[in-house]
Protein backbone atom coordinates (compact mmCIF):
# COMPACT_ATOMS: atom_id res chain seq x y z
CA UNK A 1 0.00 0.00 0.00
CA UNK A 2 2.91 2.64 1.35
CA UNK A 3 4.58 1.53 -2.03
CA UNK A 4 1.74 2.51 -4.65
CA UNK A 5 0.68 5.66 -2.26
CA UNK A 6 4.45 6.76 -2.93
CA UNK A 7 4.53 5.93 -6.53
CA UNK A 8 1.34 7.98 -7.15
CA UNK A 9 2.94 10.60 -5.18
CA UNK A 10 6.01 10.88 -7.58
CA UNK A 11 3.48 10.61 -10.40
CA UNK A 12 1.74 13.94 -9.00
CA UNK A 13 4.94 15.76 -8.39
CA UNK A 14 6.27 14.72 -11.84
CA UNK A 15 3.41 16.00 -13.22
CA UNK A 16 3.48 19.63 -11.29
CA UNK A 17 7.15 19.69 -12.71
CA UNK A 18 6.16 19.21 -16.17
CA UNK A 19 3.36 21.88 -15.87
CA UNK A 20 5.31 24.26 -14.37
CA UNK A 21 8.68 24.02 -16.48
CA UNK A 22 7.10 23.05 -19.83
CA UNK A 23 3.69 23.86 -20.69
CA UNK A 24 3.50 26.29 -23.42
CA UNK A 25 6.87 25.33 -24.71
CA UNK A 26 6.64 21.99 -25.84
CA UNK A 27 8.64 22.86 -28.91
CA UNK A 28 11.72 23.69 -27.88
CA UNK A 29 14.32 21.35 -27.45
CA UNK A 30 15.36 20.27 -23.75
CA UNK A 31 19.27 21.12 -22.57
CA UNK A 32 19.32 17.88 -20.62
CA UNK A 33 19.07 16.07 -24.10
CA UNK A 34 22.29 16.96 -25.42
CA UNK A 35 24.53 13.91 -26.87
CA UNK A 36 21.28 11.80 -26.80
CA UNK A 37 19.70 9.98 -29.19
CA UNK A 38 18.47 12.47 -32.28
CA UNK A 39 15.14 10.56 -33.04
CA UNK A 40 14.00 11.07 -29.40
CA UNK A 41 14.80 14.78 -29.28
CA UNK A 42 12.47 14.65 -32.59
CA UNK A 43 9.96 12.62 -30.83
CA UNK A 44 9.89 15.10 -28.07
CA UNK A 45 9.99 18.26 -29.09
CA UNK A 46 9.28 18.35 -33.06
CA UNK A 47 6.96 15.38 -33.26
CA UNK A 48 5.71 16.03 -29.88
CA UNK A 49 4.41 12.46 -29.17
CA UNK A 50 3.18 10.83 -26.03
CA UNK A 51 5.55 8.79 -24.22
CA UNK A 52 4.88 4.79 -24.61
CA UNK A 53 7.23 3.81 -22.40
CA UNK A 54 6.82 6.46 -19.24
CA UNK A 55 9.12 5.20 -15.75
CA UNK A 56 7.95 2.27 -14.40
CA UNK A 57 7.62 2.70 -10.21
CA UNK A 58 11.66 1.83 -9.76
CA UNK A 59 12.80 4.03 -12.39
CA UNK A 60 10.64 7.16 -10.41
CA UNK A 61 12.42 6.41 -7.31
CA UNK A 62 15.55 6.33 -8.25
CA UNK A 63 14.91 9.72 -10.39
CA UNK A 64 13.26 11.23 -7.11
CA UNK A 65 16.59 10.17 -4.99
CA UNK A 66 18.78 12.33 -7.63
CA UNK A 67 16.36 15.47 -7.11
CA UNK A 68 16.40 14.93 -3.51
CA UNK A 69 19.69 15.56 -2.96
CA UNK A 70 19.66 18.38 -5.64
CA UNK A 71 17.18 20.17 -3.67
CA UNK A 72 18.91 20.16 -0.39
CA UNK A 73 22.62 20.94 -2.32
CA UNK A 74 20.50 24.01 -3.59
CA UNK A 75 18.80 24.88 -0.29
CA UNK A 76 22.51 24.74 1.37
CA UNK A 77 23.58 27.40 -1.41
CA UNK A 78 20.18 29.78 -0.48
CA UNK A 79 21.51 29.79 2.86
CA UNK A 80 24.55 30.93 2.46
CA UNK A 81 23.33 33.71 0.01
CA UNK A 82 21.00 34.31 3.39
CA UNK A 83 24.34 34.40 5.43
CA UNK A 84 26.03 36.95 2.94
CA UNK A 85 23.37 39.49 2.64
CA UNK A 86 22.59 39.29 6.40
CA UNK A 87 19.29 38.16 6.35
CA UNK A 88 20.35 35.04 8.48
CA UNK A 89 22.89 35.68 11.91
CA UNK A 90 25.15 33.29 13.06
CA UNK A 91 28.20 33.68 15.17
CA UNK A 92 31.05 35.47 13.23
CA UNK A 93 33.57 32.52 13.72
CA UNK A 94 31.55 30.17 12.01
CA UNK A 95 31.03 31.91 8.50
CA UNK A 96 33.32 30.26 5.83
CA UNK A 97 35.85 32.29 3.90
CA UNK A 98 34.27 31.03 1.30
CA UNK A 99 30.91 32.64 1.98
CA UNK A 100 32.44 35.83 3.18
CA UNK A 101 34.03 36.08 -0.60
CA UNK A 102 31.55 34.49 -2.83
CA UNK A 103 28.34 37.25 -3.22
CA UNK A 104 25.74 34.80 -5.06
CA UNK A 105 24.79 31.36 -6.41
CA UNK A 106 21.85 31.38 -8.51
CA UNK A 107 19.99 27.57 -8.58
CA UNK A 108 17.83 26.28 -10.65
CA UNK A 109 17.66 28.90 -13.56
CA UNK A 110 16.36 28.90 -16.69
CA UNK A 111 18.27 29.61 -20.27
CA UNK A 112 17.42 29.81 -24.25
CA UNK A 113 19.31 29.68 -26.74
CA UNK A 114 16.44 30.93 -29.51
CA UNK A 115 18.84 30.28 -32.33
CA UNK A 116 18.84 26.75 -31.96
CA UNK A 117 15.58 26.57 -30.11
CA UNK A 118 17.24 25.46 -27.42
CA UNK A 119 15.23 25.46 -23.22
CA UNK A 120 16.90 24.64 -20.32
CA UNK A 121 17.44 24.36 -16.35
CA UNK A 122 21.10 25.31 -14.98
CA UNK A 123 21.98 23.60 -11.32
CA UNK A 124 24.31 26.49 -10.39
CA UNK A 125 25.82 29.42 -11.43
CA UNK A 126 28.26 31.12 -8.82
CA UNK A 127 29.08 35.20 -9.31
CA UNK A 128 32.21 36.21 -7.39
CA UNK A 129 31.86 39.69 -7.28
CA UNK A 130 34.45 40.30 -4.59
CA UNK A 131 36.42 43.27 -4.18
CA UNK A 132 39.34 42.24 -5.26
CA UNK A 133 37.86 41.70 -8.24
CA UNK A 134 37.11 43.86 -10.98
CA UNK A 135 35.31 42.01 -13.17
CA UNK A 136 33.07 38.97 -11.47
CA UNK A 137 34.10 35.37 -11.55
CA UNK A 138 31.50 33.20 -13.36
CA UNK A 139 31.71 29.61 -12.15
CA UNK A 140 28.86 26.87 -13.82
CA UNK A 141 28.28 23.66 -11.79
CA UNK A 142 26.15 21.12 -12.59
CA UNK A 143 24.65 17.95 -10.30
CA UNK A 144 24.62 14.38 -11.10
CA UNK A 145 24.02 11.78 -8.66
CA UNK A 146 25.72 8.28 -9.50
CA UNK A 147 25.54 4.63 -7.97
CA UNK A 148 29.01 3.59 -6.91
CA UNK A 149 29.70 1.50 -9.98
CA UNK A 150 29.09 4.36 -12.32
CA UNK A 151 31.39 6.30 -10.00
CA UNK A 152 34.59 4.14 -10.17
CA UNK A 153 34.19 3.65 -13.63
CA UNK A 154 34.50 7.79 -13.83
CA UNK A 155 37.02 8.06 -11.05
CA UNK A 156 38.77 4.90 -11.30
CA UNK A 157 42.24 5.40 -10.17
CA UNK A 158 43.98 3.47 -13.53
CA UNK A 159 42.67 7.05 -14.78
CA UNK A 160 44.75 10.17 -14.67
CA UNK A 161 42.02 12.35 -15.53
CA UNK A 162 38.49 11.36 -15.09
CA UNK A 163 36.96 9.92 -17.99
CA UNK A 164 34.49 12.23 -19.89
CA UNK A 165 30.57 11.86 -20.27
CA UNK A 166 30.11 13.84 -23.76
CA UNK A 167 26.26 14.03 -23.19
CA UNK A 168 26.73 15.65 -19.40
CA UNK A 169 29.23 17.55 -20.78
CA UNK A 170 27.80 19.16 -23.98
CA UNK A 171 24.39 19.30 -21.51
CA UNK A 172 26.16 21.96 -19.62
CA UNK A 173 28.27 23.70 -22.48
CA UNK A 174 24.31 23.98 -23.61
CA UNK A 175 23.84 26.54 -20.60
CA UNK A 176 27.11 27.92 -20.80
CA UNK A 177 26.52 29.12 -24.02
CA UNK A 178 23.50 30.88 -22.64
CA UNK A 179 24.78 32.36 -19.54
CA UNK A 180 27.79 33.52 -21.50
CA UNK A 181 25.83 35.32 -24.11
CA UNK A 182 24.08 37.26 -21.04
CA UNK A 183 26.92 38.15 -18.56
CA UNK A 184 29.70 38.34 -21.14
CA UNK A 185 32.35 35.82 -19.91
CA UNK A 186 32.37 32.23 -18.27
CA UNK A 187 35.23 31.07 -16.78
CA UNK A 188 34.52 27.68 -15.66
CA UNK A 189 32.17 24.90 -16.14
CA UNK A 190 32.23 21.95 -14.06
CA UNK A 191 30.00 18.86 -12.79
CA UNK A 192 29.57 17.73 -8.95
CA UNK A 193 29.23 14.03 -9.45
CA UNK A 194 27.17 12.94 -5.89
CA UNK A 195 27.74 8.71 -5.35
CA UNK A 196 24.32 8.18 -4.15
CA UNK A 197 25.95 4.78 -2.34
CA UNK A 198 28.30 6.47 0.10
CA UNK A 199 27.70 10.32 -0.35
CA UNK A 200 31.49 10.78 -1.90
CA UNK A 201 31.66 13.80 -3.64
CA UNK A 202 33.37 14.82 -6.76
CA UNK A 203 34.26 17.21 -9.12
CA UNK A 204 34.58 17.10 -12.55
CA UNK A 205 35.95 19.98 -15.00
CA UNK A 206 34.70 20.63 -18.60
CA UNK A 207 36.96 22.21 -20.93
CA UNK A 208 35.50 25.39 -22.06
CA UNK A 209 36.28 23.82 -25.77
CA UNK A 210 32.92 22.33 -25.05
CA UNK A 211 30.47 25.69 -25.27
CA UNK A 212 31.77 25.51 -29.59
CA UNK A 213 30.67 21.63 -29.22
CA UNK A 214 27.42 22.26 -28.01
CA UNK A 215 27.18 25.19 -30.64
CA UNK A 216 27.94 22.66 -33.32
CA UNK A 217 25.36 20.01 -31.87
CA UNK A 218 22.59 22.15 -31.83
CA UNK A 219 23.35 23.28 -35.45
CA UNK A 220 23.74 20.25 -36.21
CA UNK A 221 20.54 18.84 -34.68
CA UNK A 222 18.30 21.52 -36.33
CA UNK A 223 19.77 20.65 -39.57
CA UNK A 224 18.95 17.25 -39.20
CA UNK A 225 15.30 17.53 -38.13
CA UNK A 226 14.48 20.20 -40.82
CA UNK A 227 14.65 17.42 -43.11
CA UNK A 228 12.54 15.40 -41.27
CA UNK A 229 12.81 12.25 -38.30
CA UNK A 230 16.33 11.01 -38.89
CA UNK A 231 17.67 6.93 -40.17
CA UNK A 232 18.86 4.54 -37.42
CA UNK A 233 22.48 5.17 -37.26
CA UNK A 234 24.53 4.20 -34.07
CA UNK A 235 26.11 7.24 -32.54
CA UNK A 236 23.74 9.16 -33.22
CA UNK A 237 20.48 8.23 -33.03
CA UNK A 238 20.95 6.13 -30.73
CA UNK A 239 23.90 7.76 -29.44
CA UNK A 240 24.47 4.23 -27.40
CA UNK A 241 23.10 1.06 -28.24
CA UNK A 242 22.00 0.27 -24.46
CA UNK A 243 19.91 3.52 -24.08
CA UNK A 244 16.80 2.11 -26.26
CA UNK A 245 16.43 -0.13 -23.72
CA UNK A 246 15.55 3.25 -20.84
CA UNK A 247 14.16 5.57 -23.83
CA UNK A 248 10.51 6.40 -23.13
CA UNK A 249 9.55 6.22 -26.86
CA UNK A 250 10.95 3.17 -27.39
CA UNK A 251 7.78 1.20 -28.56
CA UNK A 252 6.84 3.98 -30.73
CA UNK A 253 10.32 4.14 -32.05
CA UNK A 254 10.60 0.20 -32.89
CA UNK A 255 14.16 0.46 -33.33
CA UNK A 256 16.12 -2.67 -34.44
CA UNK A 257 19.24 -4.22 -32.61
CA UNK A 258 21.93 -2.35 -32.29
Amino acid sequence: MIEKIYHEYLEHKNEENRKNRYDGNESWYHASGAGFCSRKLYYESVEQAVPSNPPNEKSSRIMRVGSIIHEDIQNALIYYNNINNNNINIEPNKINIAVQSVKKFDTEGEIKLPEFKVRGFYDIFMRDCSASNTDSINRLYDLKTSSTWGFRQKFNKKNAIPLENRNHFLQVATYGLALKKKYGNLDSMSIIYYNKDNSDIREQIIPNVYLDKARKYWHSINAEHARGLPVFQLGTSPAYSWSCGYCQFKDHCNPPKF
